[in-house]
Order: C-alpha cells, then structure tokens, then sequence
C-alpha cells in the first residue's frame, strides 16, 4: 500500500511477516531440559565434577617428582605397619627329616633372617629352592601355629659310592646325585661303584651288591667296563669279569664255586665269566713279572 503525503509517497511497512516467537520451547529442548533435570545426570555433576577437579590436581601435583616420593614413603611405610603386626611375623625356622648336613644346606639355601613377616615370603618360591638341592626327594613349605616357617623334607637315601679321579660322589640306588666328598670316611659301609657311565647303571650295580654281600667277602668294589658290563674287584686284587648278559648268574656259579671249591681263595688273578658256556681262568704273572699266558678253561 502507497500513501500519497504532499507529494511524498510512503510505503505501508507490513507487520504481518514479523510472527510472534511461541514460549513454548521445542520437543527436543524439552527432552534435553527433562535429561539435565533427571537424578543420574544431577548426580554425575555433583559427585563427577568434584571428581575430575580433584583429579586433574593430582595429576598436577604429582608433576613434582619429590612429592610422588614423598607419598610413595607415606604409602609404604603405612603398608609395613600393616604387615608387621605380630600376627603376621615368624620368628622361627623347623625342619623336619633332614639330616645334619642337609639342614645346613636348607638354612644356608634359604637365606632368611628372623623375625619376619609371613607377608614376605614366597611360600612357592620356597619349596622350589628346598627341592633344588640334590639331596631332597620331596619337600613341603608351610607356616604353623606359634609363627614358625616349616620345612618337611624325605631325603633321598645314600645307597653306592662313585670313585672320580678326587674324592667319591654319593648316589642313590637310581644313580641319582647326593653330594661330593673328600673321603668315605662318613660313608665307608656304602659299596664303591667307578667307571666311565657307571652311575647311569647304579641301579644294576645295586643289584649286584645285594647279591654279592653274604655271599662273597673281601669285594672292593665294582668297575664299569666300556659302559656295558661289570668286573667285580676283591680287596686281594682278583677280578671277576662279569657277562654284559646275565651278570647275576655269573655271580651264582662263583659263589658255588667259592663254597665248595675255595675257588677265590687260590692263585688266580681273574676269573672270566664273559662266556655263557665256559669259565677262563688266568693266573698272576710269573716271578719275572711277565704274564702267564696259559688260561685253564673250566666248563660249565
């Protein structure tokens, strides 16, 4: 619309493209309003906000490396309080089934000072150490009533002797290493086995040696041959060389033969019973120290 005004022309400015804004706020400021209102969210600020404040503080405060050490000491001398209360320290080591010398061994193998806080050890750990030595057969580890660490060990039985060219190495009856020694002074009743191998067939010299001792007297010892076969060695020097097959067989006909012919107490040097079917015996050098290469055969 045009308004003529003396010569002027006004233009009629209409309003009607100028809509009144509703109060009412939309369906999704709605939704969010109802949202931040709810008691998650109301709680998320209130505990969260704090939270993350104190958070980011720590972070800031914990930017000074002396004050990580000065609270890592408060933390760990607060941790030790706790743990060495009395009812958690022991004040004694017991073990049980060892002998003297492999008592010494645990406490020395083991390295602990009393008192000390069960929260210290490493029971496992422990028991692992105790079966490393080569004398024990089975351990156990475990604390008792009173504050007392305890160690029960089964040893491992001391059954032969290995000769090595110093000292002698203790074994069991499967050949299984003990311990080394200087001299068998200690062990002077256990039978002597040597020889390249000889501790890999300890179980076949022990079955010799029980078959031997009652029977045959004055046996030194046993030398593994070639890491196959045995030679009995008496204490008067005379051998007995054993078969690789049948070796307590061999040891039957010589006992029979001692008993009723006094077969170890003659002239003899060795007694070959390498030959299922024929005995050889040789005798000791002559006076010239040559060796007497006649053989008297003795058939079975």
């Amino acid at each position: 619309m045009h308004l003529d005004c003396g010569g002027c022309v006004l233009q009629q400015i209409s309003f009607s493209r100028f809509k009144k804004r509703d109060p009412a706020p939309s369906r999704l400021r709605y939704k969010l309003s109802r949202w931040m209102l709810s008691s998650l969210i109301r709680k998320a600020i209130f505990y969260g906000f704090p939270l993350i404040t104190l958070a980011i503080l720590i972070v800031i405060y914990f930017q000074d490396q002396k004050n990580k050490e000065q609270l890592e000491e408060i933390a760990y001398d607060l941790y030790r309080k706790v743990i060495e209360r009395p009812e958690f320290m022991l004040d004694a080591l017991s073990i049980e089934g060892a002998s003297d010398s492999l008592n010494a061994e645990i406490r020395e193998v083991l390295g602990l000072h009393f008192p000390i806080s069960s929260f210290d050890l490493d029971l496992a750990d422990l028991h692992k150490r105790v079966l490393s030595l080569p004398p024990v057969k089975i351990a156990e580890a475990y604390i008792k009533d009173g504050g007392i660490l305890h160690i029960k060990v089964d040893e491992k039985t001391p059954s032969l002797l290995m000769k090595k060219e110093i000292g002698f190495n203790v074994l069991s009856e499967k050949g299984e290493y003990i311990r080394s020694l200087h001299s068998r002074e200690n062990f002077s009743d256990l039978p002597v086995i040597t020889g390249e191998g000889a501790e890999n067939a300890a179980a076949q010299a022990t079955a010799i040696f029980k078959a031997i001792y009652g029977n045959l007297d004055q046996v030194r010892g046993l030398v593994f041959v070639g890491q196959r076969r045995w030679n009995i060695v008496m204490k008067s020097g005379q051998v007995v060389m054993l078969p690789e097959i049948d070796a307590l067989q061999a040891i039957q006909k010589i006992i029979i033969l001692d008993k009723t012919e006094q077969i170890l107490s003659r002239q003899i040097a060795v007694f070959d019973f390498r030959l299922p079917s024929r005995i050889t015996l040789r005798v000791p050098s002559d006076k010239y120290g040559q060796k007497n290469s006649e053989v008297i055969g003795v058939r079975n």
